[in-house]
């Protein structure tokens, strides 16, 4: 998929989850939160699978340079996952009125998706400004 097509659908996305959930909070439509979020399901939902067939197709042909690595796409695929699991539960919360699951234990894993992401930046960061100093001495 070009980084286009990408963008473009990435912006559709969250585009139509935010007309949704500007209905729901304005109380224009009784839906359930669970179709609220269909969209951001979606985009999950192509986003694994894009992960699933670029590390099959990793496996199948040899490591190119190019490439990223089987190791950064599994974190990708760990993202996701985290992402996926922290909407259902904010789904269930806002629902069904549960009073068992608190607020602060359904927003763990966007606490974890926050901090591997935040990790994931720093160290991407940390690397360049590694390789440019090093560069710098030449």
């Amino acid at each position: 998929m070009a980084i286009l097509h990408r963008s473009l659908f990435t912006c559709f996305s969250l585009l139509a989850f935010l007309i949704l959930l500007a209905l729901k909070l304005d109380k224009k439509v009784k839906w359930n939160w669970f179709l609220v979020f269909i969209p951001m399901w979606i985009f999950d939902a192509v986003i694994v699978i894009y992960i699933t067939f670029k590390m099959i197709a990793q496996c199948k042909n040899r490591y190119n340079s190019g490439q990223v690595s089987m190791t950064r796409k599994v974190c990708y695929m760990s993202f996701v996952l985290l992402k996926m699991s922290f909407q259902v539960i904010l789904c269930m919360k806002l629902e069904y009125y549960n009073e068992e699951i608190s607020m602060y234990y359904a927003m763990v894993p966007f606490w974890m998706f926050f901090i591997f992401v935040i990790s994931d930046v720093s160290h991407g960061l940390w690397r360049i400004a590694t390789r440019d100093i090093s560069m710098c001495g030449r």
